[in-house]
């Protein structure tokens, strides 16, 4: 589960660097909206574009991946890089929920 862990954690903070390549790949699914300030999801797409993106998320499923993330240090990860996650549309359900990786202006 460790190398789960530390490849969720890369991952959001090569978004938080704004790597080029993977916004580009961010951007190109359907299922996820990125502008100049953040960058939108919800967890159930995240879940399914990983899984493509890295074989790694294959040998967990959803229920695993969503406790994974919720005891992952992201936010802590992603700040050094000037962005945080946020809800911006609580639905009171973390898998209709939706949430964003914002990038602060520095």
């Amino acid at each position: 589960m460790q190398d789960i862990e530390q490849a969720l954690v890369a991952f959001f903070e090569s978004v938080a660097q704004k790597d080029i390549s993977l916004l580009n790949k961010l951007k190109l699914d359907q299922s996820f909206c990125v502008d100049h300030e953040r960058w939108y999801f919800t967890l159930p797409n995240l879940y399914a574009f990983l899984q493509h993106e890295n074989d790694v998320f294959e040998s967990i499923d959803y229920k695993q991946f969503r406790q994974l993330l919720f005891n992952c240090p992201i936010n802590s990860s992603t700040k050094q890089y000037e962005a945080e996650i946020i809800i911006t549309d609580n639905q009171h359900k973390v898998d209709k929920s939706n949430y964003a990786l914002v990038w602060r202006k520095k």
